[in-house]
């Protein structure tokens, strides 16, 4: 999630883009505290014209409903969280079909603490996801 929100938030702006979500996820972007992005609250009450990034867990957890995104902006970024989009954990109904997908085997292979996972995207925002985690694998080492 957080190459994700780098690889999608404009280096050139002087105020950091909004991040909302139906679902509250403060921790993704209260976790890094960058200049480039902020957590502005629940996406149902949203409404700054501008940029913004939305996340949407679909299916949600624990309900098992498949959730679209909120918002109705013209310069929306919307990144799909979808953990849990496998058939044995909740029907798929719809196929996922979104500009950007975030995907995890760690659950369904009960590795959920192994952060496993990959993301399938339409968009050219790829180079700079894996830009951004060679950034933080080399701090890593």
């Amino acid at each position: 999630m957080q190459a994700a929100l780098y690889a999608l938030s404009p280096t050139d702006q002087l105020e950091p883009i909004s991040v909302v979500s139906a679902t509250l996820r403060t921790e993704v972007t209260d976790f890094v505290r960058s200049g480039l992005h902020k957590w502005a609250g629940d996406a149902r009450t949203f409404e700054k014209s501008g940029a913004y990034i939305e996340f949407i867990t679909s299916p949600n957890n624990p309900d098992g409903v498949i959730r679209k995104h909120v918002v109705n902006g013209d310069q929306e970024k919307l990144i799909y969280d979808l953990a849990y989009y496998w058939p044995q954990y909740t029907a798929i109904t719809i196929p996922a079909n979104h500009d950007v997908m975030l995907f995890t085997i760690s659950k369904c292979t009960g590795h959920a603490g192994s952060r496993i996972g990959f993301k399938v995207s339409v968009t050219n925002s790829t180079t700079q996801t894996y830009r951004s985690l060679q950034i933080s694998i080399s701090n890593l080492l």
